[in-house]
């Protein structure tokens, strides 16, 4: 075996070897690279699973390596993101409250009080209610006990008629002096008129008795203060002490007046609508007037020249003189100061019309023959005036024919001769000549679109006289200047030129405006205004008169009220420098009464009065009481605005605010009626007072008689007789006797001084009696607006105050409100109907009024009991 073994191993190796000797070099070679390319694919494909494996396993750790990483440099920025999200917040939160506290600080520099409460807590205020009933045996009502004790550093309250407003603001000034410890030199009241000046100061000097205080009248007469009284004193210590104002200067030819002795030259006069008679033409002329003034037998008030008049006529001559504008405006004003006054349509029937038309042709030759033959011989007919024979069409809306006297060339106006006086228990067919006469001028003045010159006296016939030789001389160059009384626009009584200027110009003033240039502005814009050629002539003239006055004024180193007004003004808080903190200091803490009645000028006075205390650290408190429903001062430039928008003139860190509407004056009856007159009166927030006085329940109702004309005077008399000995009233408690005019009871106050009832029955005013009251008050005249004012609807725009005619129209009816509210058990009221006034709008069907006869006697009732 091992033989045959080592036999075939040989062979198997000679065979291969066989084989080699056909291999050859390139072969080789190839079998070479094949293994070579077997070896490089294997080593390729094992590298390639190993770096596919690697790659898994470090992509693997690398995610979690990022991963790890991530969330770390994520949680890093997330940090970084809310800290800066939380200083963006940061940021926002502080400039809110920088906005916040900058927004305050402008809001404390409104104030005009301090910004913290007065200090009487309910400790303190139990304390005075508990003294109150002790000392005085009487309990206020809780709405008053609110006004008495309110803790805000400004308080408003609408007072109704008859609250008792005027006992809480006494109680409400022991209250800040007696309980809060309030220094009296640190507290001013502020009232209205005269009387309620007195009465206040009468008062407060019994509840100060009544806690064992001895106030003497004058530092009652130091608190209880008026606008002008204070402003005064401001400027006697800041100006000059012995400083000379305009309005003063005839008292203080007997001596210095004190300032406490000054009364609210704003208080008194006159409604220019009213044909008020009452010896106050102007409000100027108010500040020692009494009362109604003393009148001539015709009814019309007689007053020596002043002080005022002698200024107001050197700056008119000088403007005349020197000022060809001003000499112009006012020769255009002379020539129509005779004109017919138009009066409303509404007045005239058609009745009269047929009345006039069917005997105008007899009764005017008839009218013109007496006037020829025995009024005024002498001087009709007149020259310069063309006789006109036939009839002329005075309106083109009616197409009657008129007889006139007579036609002036010069003044483009028909004359027409009246004087229905003259003419008593005459016939012209058969009708009264006298109501002839008078039905045709009350005709023509409503329809006639001509200029009518009627003449009713001699005194009217020598005035046209005297006009017409003026104008011949005018127009001739030969310079005389002219002194007249005219009707100036919106109003409705003739006065002297002079005195129509300063009432305009007061009006401005009393608006907070400046008068030469607002009136400039009336009077360039006039066409855009709406003004009448009245109207622009008027303002014209004022604008380029008032300079001249205040130079004449500044020249002799005086001043006016109206001018300290607006020297110590919010508008010229600089002028507060000078004025010493004793004098500023007693307007600490403030109370005003009847605040409806306010004008801008004293609001901007007020204002920055109590501005520059705070400015001083001296910030106090203000109270304000007023009734929007008793606003009766508009037509002289007032507002019932600044009350009812109190928050919005008065800003400060909180308002209290209270409403009093328990009555205890009047009867049910009486309250009911007088808020009739306001139903749909605009812009009054409404309340219903309720009757609380021991009349409360008395049934008779406001008696109400119309007239068709004069007011029947016999039998009033007889009334007035009757409720004297019915009441028992005395001239301490008198009986209220109120028109809108002292002509309009002229008839019965100038013969009743001779009368058994002597002085206790008392003639006012309806403004006069504003704040007084009466167990009987008998009324006189509708209570009516009727003009069309387009210069003072100028005005009142401009000062940002509305319409001054739609504000008439309101209060109006206002005023026939505080007329029958001053009436304690009975009102009565004879008037004749005007359209669109007061007596109009009592609903006659109501239980709470009734007609009445000429004594009083409700009709077809029993007479009342006396």
């Amino acid at each position: 075996m091992e033989e045959n073994e080592q036999t075939i191993v040989p062979t198997v190796m000679d065979r291969l070897l066989n084989k080699l000797s056909w291999m050859t070099v390139e072969w080789h070679q190839q079998q070479l690279a094949a293994t070579a390319r077997r070896h490089a694919t294997d080593v390729s494909e094992k590298v390639r699973d190993a770096k596919a494996d690697s790659y898994t396993k470090g992509r693997e750790a690398g995610d979690q390596e990022g991963y790890e990483r991530g969330v770390e440099e994520g949680r890093r920025e997330g940090r970084l993101l809310e800290r800066a999200e939380q200083a963006e917040a940061a940021r926002i939160r502080a400039q809110a409250e920088a906005r916040r506290r900058q927004k305050e600080a402008a809001e404390r520099a409104r104030w005009l009080v301090d910004e913290k409460p007065i200090g009487i807590d309910g400790r303190m205020a139990d304390e005075i209610r508990r003294d109150v009933v002790a000392r005085t045996g009487q309990d206020a009502r809780p709405k008053q006990w609110e006004m008495i004790l309110s803790n805000d550093p400004a308080t408003y309250v609408v007072a109704g008629a008859g609250s008792g407003k005027s006992t809480s603001l006494v109680l409400r000034v022991i209250a800040l002096n007696l309980y809060r410890g309030i220094d009296r030199r640190h507290i001013s009241v502020f009232t209205f008129t005269r009387e309620s000046r007195r009465d206040f100061i009468a008062k407060l000097q019994k509840r100060m008795s009544q806690w064992g205080e001895d106030l003497s009248l004058d530092e009652a007469r130091g608190i209880v203060r008026t606008f002008h009284s204070m402003v005064l004193r401001m400027a006697r210590s800041s100006i000059d002490p012995s400083l000379p104002v305009l309005e003063l200067l005839d008292k203080e030819k007997d001596g210095p007046v004190r300032d406490i002795d000054v009364d609210n030259l704003l208080a008194v006069g006159a409604d220019p609508l009213s044909d008020e008679k009452d010896g106050v033409s102007t409000p100027a002329d108010a500040a020692f007037v009494a009362n109604e003034g003393a009148a001539s037998d015709d009814g019309e008030q007689r007053r020596a020249p002043t002080e005022r008049d002698r200024f107001l006529r050197e700056a008119y001559e000088k403007a005349f003189t020197t000022d060809p504008e001003f000499a112009t405006a006012i020769a255009a004003i002379y020539r129509r100061s005779l004109y017919q006054t138009r009066r409303s349509k509404e007045d005239v029937k058609k009745s009269l019309f047929d009345l006039v038309t069917e005997h105008d042709a007899v009764f005017s030759a008839q009218v013109e023959k007496v006037w020829r033959e025995k009024i005024a011989p002498a001087a009709w007919p007149m020259a310069g005036i063309t006789p006109v024979v036939e009839p002329v069409q005075l309106s083109s809306a009616k197409k009657h024919l008129f007889h006139v006297h007579g036609y002036v060339a010069e003044l483009g106006a028909y004359v027409i001769l009246g004087g229905a006086e003259y003419f008593k228990g005459m016939i012209s067919g058969s009708q009264p000549l006298g109501m002839l006469v008078n039905s045709k001028r009350k005709l023509l003045a409503a329809y006639s679109e001509k200029p009518i010159v009627w003449i009713d006296t001699v005194d009217e016939l020598a005035e046209l006289n005297t006009l017409l030789t003026w104008q011949k001389a005018y127009l001739q160059k030969r310079v005389t200047v002219p002194m007249f009384k005219w009707i100036a626009p919106g109003d409705r009584k003739r006065k002297p030129v002079l005195d129509t200027f300063y009432e305009l110009a007061q009006f401005v003033e009393n608006l907070g405006l400046p008068v030469a240039r607002t009136l400039s502005l009336a009077a360039e814009g006039a066409k855009a205004a709406g003004l009448t050629a009245p109207e622009q002539l008027l303002a014209q003239a004022v604008s380029r008169f008032w300079p001249r006055f205040e130079s004449q004024l500044e020249e002799r180193g005086v001043w006016t009220f109206s001018q300290l007004f607006a020297h110590f003004s919010e508008d010229r808080p600089q002028n507060f420098e000078s004025v010493p903190t004793f004098v500023l200091g007693a307007m600490q803490h403030l109370l005003i009464d009847e605040f409806q009645d306010i004008s801008p000028q004293i609001v901007k006075w007020v204002r920055g009065c109590q501005r520059e205390l705070v400015k001083r650290g001296l910030g106090g408190s203000l109270t304000c009481v007023g009734d929007d429903w008793q606003s009766i001062y508009g037509w002289r430039g007032s507002s019932p605005d600044f009350f009812v928008r109190f928050k919005d003139h008065f800003p400060a860190v909180s308002h209290g605010y209270v409403k009093l509407e328990e009555n205890f004056r009047s009867s049910d009856h009486i309250l009911r009626c007088a808020e009739s007159v306001l139903v749909g009166v605009p812009g009054m927030e409404w309340k219903t007072c309720e009757a609380m006085s021991e009349w409360a329940d008395e049934r008779t109702p406001v008696l109400v008689h119309e007239t068709d004309d004069k007011l029947p005077y016999d039998a009033l008399r007889k009334l007035l007789a009757s409720e004297v000995k019915r009441t028992g009233a005395t001239q301490d408690d008198p009986i209220l006797v109120l028109a809108r005019s002292a002509r309009g009871h002229y008839e019965l106050s100038s013969k009743s001084r001779r009368t058994a009832w002597g002085k206790a029955v008392k003639f006012m005013t309806f403004h006069a009696a504003k704040g007084l009251e009466a167990r009987s008050v008998v009324l006189l005249q509708d209570c009516a607006y009727a003009s069309v004012n387009p210069l003072k609807n100028f005005l009142y725009g401009h000062a940002g105050l509305g319409s001054y005619d739609a504000a008439q129209h309101a209060e109006a009816r206002r005023l026939a409100y505080v007329g029958i509210t001053r009436a304690m058990e009975r009102c009565y009221w004879f008037a004749r109907k005007e359209p669109g006034g007061a007596l109009a709008s009592i609903p006659m069907g109501r239980p709470f009024v009734a007609r009445c006869d000429t004594e009083g006697n409700p009709a077809n009732q029993v007479v009342l009991p006396l």
